[in-house]
């Protein structure tokens, strides 16, 4: 019988817990870990910060579950690094958030419990946590290296949380010679150890159970709390509600396959990239919306035809993200800080993922696309319809070119040709897409360092990836109020450790007359004057600025972009490409805009 049904609300039971019996539960298979969950991914500091807190009684937030009595709501058989296929538990409860820290409480704390170990945990050492009662003022939490055999005051945290291995290490203490231990009385060290044990045992966590079959239900309420800590991810969102659509033994998990994506484009040396502009390629190159997703409301075919589908959509987009990283790191794009909009390498998977190895003609209508998106600030307008169709008629046409050998179109339905540039921008701020897009143009053929080789884009590109805005040094700090903020006060920085402003860098290093330098930056030659001058200087910063728009525009020329409309340089926005979540909408919603 359904536990709730699908048109009502969801039942929502709080409650505080002791966790001991939430360790309980999970040794007895009761926690699940929900099989569309990503996997565990806390760093070993995290897990020591979380032990921190629990001694200290600070409140580690609240667990959300959801209990369901549906078939396709299977969960993990796995708990951490605990094998849990064995138990049979009389009702279960899927863990929706909080799978980091009780995960890490359960490893940690159940080590000695009987439960079986997995044999795929890629790192089994970070489970065991020892609690050291000599160290600072009241003990701390660490990890012991390999070859080091535990001090006697150095206790294994399992041994903590049961009373009969509690005596038994305090009995321990008691056994060794002398009254102080580590330089620490005994009595200190027991008390110390004594207090984390009524710590673990004592300590007591808020849950909340979300009780319906209505699993878009219950991803919708959650996520809808005001909480703190990490939120559910779109990608999980996604998952949880693809996840069902599988049948058995075909199960897909979106949230893994994005991990492996990023780890891939991690071995290539872009960066990071946002888990959500991964499933927002896998949408796309699947021909769904990658905004629009009601999973719940589709019917069941239609589900199902999209769970058959989608696993290959994910490799084709997997292959065109890498392939849109070779296309822009052609285009001298090196590194996803510099990347003007993520969106722009979605839309470049789009395209490779259907057709890996573009005509010319191909090349430059990306080319055109993508360096149009930047200097319009086109996917900072916070219109995800249009974002939606312009990523799917890139992966239609390519598809076509594929599959049909279709002409490669000279222009795009859903982003005109006709769209104008904005302006230069009138002020250095890398949250702007469209100080980005300049960045990306005036780092294509590299600058000179002081000593004459060429920095290229590859190691600019590097710098930003390691410094963000500091990337770029100020050449005079007081330049006027029209320059000031101005990119054409930055530089990119090739003096390296050496501090201060570029003008006074330059005349220290002699470089004033040095033509190849000033030229690969874009300053004027000579501007010795300068030094010595203000109004030359400043002369020398506005010359750079024409310089600076005059370049841009003859790369728009050579790309047929529309000029902007003004010469003027134009105050910039901070854009928010991507404000719009995966919603999980209604009907009604799905078709307002």
């Amino acid at each position: 019988m359904s536990l709730h049904k699908m048109d009502d609300g969801p039942e929502i039971n709080p409650s505080v817990v002791f966790l001991f019996d939430l360790l309980k539960w999970i040794r007895q298979g009761r926690i699940r870990v929900p099989a569309f969950q990503r996997s565990y991914v806390w760093s070993r500091q995290h897990m020591l910060d979380l032990f921190d807190s629990v001694h200290r009684r600070y409140p580690i937030g609240t667990l959300l579950f959801w209990k369901s009595s549906i078939e396709s709501a299977a969960p993990h058989t796995h708990f951490g690094p605990f094998d849990l296929s064995k138990t049979q538990p009389m009702d279960t409860l899927l863990l929706l958030d909080g799978q980091q820290r009780l995960t890490t409480l359960a490893g940690v704390l159940l080590r000695g419990s009987g439960l079986p170990i997995i044999e795929m945990d890629d790192d089994p050492t970070r489970w065991n946590i020892y609690f050291d009662a000599s160290g600072k003022e009241d003990g701390v939490f660490m990890y012991l290296s390999s070859d080091h055999q535990p001090e006697v005051w150095q206790v294994p945290l399992h041994q903590l949380i049961e009373t009969a291995t509690l005596f038994k290490s305090i009995g321990n203490l008691y056994q060794q010679d002398g009254e102080t231990l580590a330089d620490i009385k005994k009595e200190v060290l027991i008390e110390r150890l004594q207090g984390v044990a009524r710590a673990l045992q004592s300590y007591k966590i808020p849950i909340v159970e979300f009780v319906t079959d209505d699993l878009n239900l219950a991803v919708e309420s959650f996520t809808r709390l005001n909480r703190k800590g990490v939120h559910i991810g779109a990608d999980e969102m996604f998952s949880a509600l693809t996840y069902q659509a599988g049948t058995e033994g075909k199960r897909f998990h979106i949230a893994r396959e994005i991990d492996e994506t990023l780890g891939a484009i991690k071995q290539v040396g872009f960066g990071e990239v946002d888990r959500v502009l991964i499933l927002r390629a896998f949408l796309v190159s699947a021909g769904l919306d990658p905004y629009r997703t009601n999973w719940n409301r589709l019917s069941k075919g239609t589900q199902e035809e999209v769970a058959r589908v989608l696993p290959d959509a994910m490799r084709r987009a997997r292959e065109g993200l890498l392939g849109g990283i070779k296309f822009l790191r052609e285009e001298h794009i090196y590194h996803a800080r510099m990347l003007p909009y993520g969106l722009q390498l979605v839309g470049l998977s789009a395209w490779f993922g259907e057709n890996p190895d573009p005509s010319p003609e191909a090349i430059r209508l990306l080319r055109r696309w993508l360096w149009l998106t930047g200097f319009s600030s086109w996917f900072g307008q916070g219109n995800p319809s249009r974002y939606a169709a312009v990523l799917a008629e890139l992966h239609d046409c390519a598809k076509a070119v594929r599959e049909h050998g279709a002409v490669v179109p000279t222009e795009l339905k859903h982003l005109p040709w006709s769209t104008p540039a904005e302006p230069f921008p009138a002020r250095y701020d890398l949250r702007s897409a469209r100080v980005r897009t300049l960045l990306c143009l005036l780092a294509r053929n590299g600058v000179q360092r002081p000593d004459g080789e060429l920095k290229n884009a590859s190691a600019i590109a590097g710098d930003f990836a390691l410094n963000g805005p500091e990337a770029m040094r100020t050449i005079w700090a007081r330049s006027s109020s029209s320059t000031a903020s101005s990119p054409a006060n930055r530089m990119f920085d090739v003096f390296g450790a050496e501090r201060g402003q570029v003008r006074t860098l330059l005349k220290i290093k002699s470089l004033d007359n040095n033509r190849a330098f000033l030229e690969s930056h874009m300053l004027p030659h000579p501007i010795t004057e300068a030094m010595k001058d203000s109004d030359a200087m400043q002369r020398v910063l506005d010359t750079r600025l024409e310089n600076m728009i005059n370049h841009e525009r003859d790369f728009m020329n050579e790309l047929e972009i529309v000029l902007p409309t003004s010469m003027e340089p134009k105050a910039i926005s901070i854009d928010q490409e991507d404000v719009a979540p995966l919603s999980v909408l209604t009907d009604d919603e799905s078709s307002m805009e």
